[in-house]
């Protein structure tokens, strides 16, 4: 006699895309818990008269750190073309520097105050710097 045949189970995509979606939603709220929360300190970059002013150098510094966070690096990156930059920061009191550099204008600087894990603005206006 011969044996049987087994018959192969088909799966359908639906139930395979089911159970990835299942997946995901068990891991992602996860993942959101691990990173914890953070503040955000960004802002815009003018130049006069009130144009965007893309590619200019912006440094952030801290002056003083929420308790409990470690030493941090100065943090740089350059205004996107609508002039506007981001910087993630831990939450909590802390005080940082915010420099903003740009060919052919004068540099600026200010000091941003953060209280928890909220979002800062900060505006700045770069004036032609002198020929």
């Amino acid at each position: 006699m011969r044996p049987k045949r087994r018959r192969k189970r088909k799966t359908s995509g639906a139930s395979v895309w089911a159970l990835v979606l299942v997946a995901l939603a068990l891991i992602l709220p996860a993942l959101g818990q691990s990173q914890g929360a953070f503040a955000v300190v960004a802002g815009t970059v003018f130049r006069e008269p009130g144009f965007a002013l893309p590619r200019a150098e912006v440094t952030l510094s801290a002056k003083s750190l929420p308790e409990g966070s470690k030493k941090m690096r100065p943090l740089k990156t350059t205004s996107d073309s609508r002039g506007e930059f981001a910087f993630r920061v831990p939450p909590g009191k802390a005080v940082y520097t915010v420099s903003v550099r740009a060919e052919g204008h004068q540099p600026a600087e200010k000091e941003v105050a953060v209280g928890g894990d909220e979002r800062v603005d900060v505006y700045f206006e770069l004036k032609a710097a002198a020929k």
